[in-house]
């Protein structure tokens, strides 16, 4: 008779390992334990030798499917004499390095249950198990244990106890087990409680229905906030939700119960499907089934594409019956705010939007929207990196030490490291307020303890006046830490050679809105050579001014002016102002730009985006971010010369004393001259791309040449759009270009924060980079 004892780390607490480990060790014959400690799991366990190792190779085989290992130590000890194999509690530490899963959708067993009228959780609406439901959206404290998380308050029934005891059933320590008796509730608008009188969850439902059915707006509460939920097919609901929610245009996400009504609305890829059906549930960018008629137009208005998911959790789906098949559900906030997630706060900020309140008194304690993700050049990657993924770690090959990195003010995300492990936050959002200050620094306190780590270094943008600067700043100072700034593109180029471990000589292509540069000028079509973590540029588009700053980017007609006005002479600017019936502002902006007022110099690839979108009549005036290339897009990829990847405009790149420099004036003049005589305008976008395309590779063509470095590695927002990015990746590759794109970080500024960590510390480290094998 030996013993061992084997310490698992990694995402093995409330995914069913403990119970799959008793099963596994009956089926082997071995006595022993299994508990939860706050390094992960312990299995003590003795019998044979050969039996014990047999064992030990089967755990990672055959885990559960939520489950990652991370680590798996043996030792062997001397034995203590076990005579059967049980569960015992879970037991503290000093040091933690349990990882807080990701909440999980609901899995294929409880939704069979939820429609089964024999079962006892019948059309019950917090139906779950150890395979899936809430997690981080509800964890306080470690260990994943009940009283550590805000199901504390209910005390399960004599039922859902023995369930939650016998390690043989689906709910063994299944922390948010609950049923109809002991459970959470759900109620309508009676106030942030409970009525006493409190109907049933299907007469709530039923209700609930009816008023989607009659064209209301409903705030539902749901796992990690509220949704504002109305029936899609109704055209009137959905027009009221827009005006109500001063949102003009910005499309919105569907919910659908399964893929048969997906397949009715989209056009779907068996590899979307495959991450649609996936037990973290994102909302998918899939393309619009031309022969849909129910959808009302005011859904996605003037795109091709519509973001759907699948009903995630068991309120969701009951709200999928009498005539409901496709409901739009977006985030419950105001414009830049977190999402809302409290029911008080629900009450307060939500009233002038919805007509109906669906609470429930579960608390969420970690708000979390909903993921995004898209396919382009046909891998699925995220866009929104939030629910089902956050708080999961991404371990990567390059150490980061222990660093803080507080992202950009967009679309932003913290990041806090440990070593090799990423833990990058859920989607924080805007940093333009103090309750999204307050929501990412209460998000860096949370993480900072559930993975028990300290950063030594705190990381930021490089630009002065960003609010995420401020606050990281302030946060390094009152703990007397070091800070570091990261320049914004070369943290979406490191965050870009992470993710694919490329520490060798690169050309880094990235094309955004606007970053801060080191010249203090706005930067946005940049290209890099140099190596992890020292790059240079050697080339970028042409400065051109930004009249009125940020203004411009809501009115990008602006932006058109000034590239005329710059590359054309005064008499064209004022010619389109004219035609936009907008000659007294033209006056203004032309004013602008000859005083240089309020007009900072930017290199932006998307402000050129917006500049040909808003000349063609696209979009002059853009009501959310990306609008006016988004649409430019779509009518490039629905004009008849979408493909023909040979018909451009005019365009020069010529060397300049700091390297590469696109000159805009060819490209403006021939495009001038079309829109002159009117040219189709879904022909011109299409154009436009195409010539956006061969710059790109010229760029790249004549750097590697001159460079001798043939990986690139393209990043930034620009590179969303599918239509230029499948054919960039396509032609380069065929080029004999090794090229790197993300595919598990954000392309856009939701991903930089990863970049500014391994970039930071390698910098503050004096360059040496932490790899597999190095010193440490």
């Amino acid at each position: 008779m030996e013993a061992a004892i084997l310490r698992i780390n990694g995402v093995v607490q409330g995914v069913g390992f403990r119970p799959f480990v008793y099963r596994l060790a009956h089926e082997f014959g071995l006595a022993g334990r299994v508990y939860n400690s706050s390094q992960g799991v312990v299995i003590e366990v003795e019998g044979q030798r050969s039996t014990i190792l047999a064992f030990t190779e089967r755990i990672p085989v055959a885990k559960p499917p939520l489950a990652e290992i991370r680590e798996l130590s043996v030792e062997w000890v001397d034995p203590k004499g076990y005579v059967d194999f049980a569960i015992d509690h879970s037991q503290g530490a000093q040091e933690t390095t349990v990882l807080v899963t990701p909440d999980v959708g609901t899995c294929a067993d409880c939704t069979r249950e939820l429609f089964s009228p024999a079962d006892r959780r019948w059309g019950y609406p917090f139906i779950n198990c150890t395979n899936c439901g809430p997690r981080f959206t509800i964890v306080k404290n470690l260990p994943y244990d009940r009283p550590f998380t805000t199901m504390a308050p209910f005390v399960m029934c004599p039922e859902c106890q023995a369930e939650y005891d016998d390690p043989t059933n689906r709910r063994f320590h299944a922390q948010p087990n609950a049923c109809p008796k002991c459970g959470p509730v759900i109620w309508l608008d009676h106030g942030p409680e409970p009525p006493e009188q409190l109907p049933s969850s299907a007469e709530v439902l039923r209700e609930a229905r009816s008023r989607l059915r009659a064209g209301q707006i409903l705030a539902v509460k749901g796992l990690g906030g509220f949704h504002l939920v109305c029936d899609a097919y109704n055209e009137e609901a959905v027009a009221k939700l827009r005006q109500r929610k001063s949102r003009p245009a910005k499309p919105f996400a569907v919910m659908v119960p399964d893929l048969e009504v997906v397949r009715k609305l989209c056009l779907i890829e068996p590899e979307e499907v495959e991450e649609l059906t996936s037990w973290r549930k994102p909302i998918l960018l899939l393309t619009k089934n031309p022969a849909a008629t129910n959808l009302a137009p005011s859904v996605a208005p003037g795109l091709d594409r519509l973001g759907v998911m699948l009903a995630y959790t068991p309120l969701h789906m009951l709200l999928f019956a009498d005539g409901l098949e496709c409901l739009v559900a977006t985030s419950a906030n105001f414009s830049d705010h977190p999402l809302v997630m409290d029911n008080r706060e629900a009450l307060e900020k939500l009233r002038p939007i919805v007509d109906t309140f669906l609470f429930h008194n579960r608390e969420i304690f970690n708000r979390c929207d909903d993921s995004v993700l898209a396919m382009t050049a046909g891998t699925v990657r995220p866009i929104r990196r939030a629910r089902g993924y956050a708080p999961g770690p991404i371990d990567f090959q390059l150490s980061a030490g222990h660093t803080l990195a507080f992202g950009g003010d967009e679309k932003n995300t913290f990041c806090l490291t440990k070593d090799r492990r990423y833990f990058l936050s859920q989607h924080i959002g805007e940093i333009n307020n103090l309750e999204s200050i307050s929501y990412l620094e209460k998000g860096i306190s949370r993480y900072e303890h559930y993975f028990q780590t300290r950063p030594e270094l705190v990381v930021h943008d490089l630009h002065p006046e960003y609010r995420s600067t401020k606050t990281a700043l302030k946060w390094a100072k009152s703990r007397d830490l070091p800070t570091l700034a990261v320049q914004h593109h070369q943290a979406h180029l490191a965050a870009c050679l992470l993710e694919h471990n490329w520490t060798g000589p690169v050309l880094g292509l990235i094309c955004d809105g606007t970053g801060y540069g080191s010249d203090g000028k706005l930067w946005g079509f940049e290209l890099f050579k140099g190596q992890l973590p020292y790059f240079e540029r050697i080339g970028r588009l042409a400065y051109t001014a930004l009249p009125g700053g940020e203004v411009a980017i809501r009115e990008p007609w602006r932006m058109t002016y000034s590239h005329l006005y710059t590359y054309l002479g005064l008499e064209a600017a004022d010619r389109f102002a004219a035609d936009c019936g907008l000659s007294g502002q033209g006056r203004v902006v032309s004013r602008q730009l000859e005083l240089g007022l309020n007009s900072p110099p930017t290199s932006s690839a998307g402000r050129l985006f917006d500049a040909v979108s808003a000349l063609l009549g696209i979009t002059r005036r853009s009501t959310y971010e990306g609008q006016p290339a988004i649409e430019l897009e779509v009518a490039a990829i629905h004009s008849p010369l979408a493909g023909n990847w040979e018909t451009r405009l005019e365009f020069e790149i010529r060397p300049d004393q700091h390297g590469l420099l696109i000159d805009p004036t060819p490209l403006w003049a021939d495009l001038w001259q079309r829109w002159q005589r009117k040219e189709d305008p879904g022909e011109l976008a299409a154009r436009f791309h195409h010539t956006m395309a061969a710059v790109m590779i010229e760029m790249l063509c004549r750097a590697a040449e001159a460079e001798g470095i043939t990986t690139v590695a393209l990043s930034g927002g620009v590179f969303q759009n599918r239509y230029l990015t499948a054919h960039l990746l396509d032609a380069l590759g065929s080029q004999g270009f090794t090229v790197l794109f993300p595919r598990v970080l954000p392309v856009n500024d939701g991903g930089i924060s990863a970049g500014q960590a391994i970039l930071g510390h390698t910098v503050f480290k004096g360059g040496v980079l932490d790899v597999p094998g190095s010193a440490s």
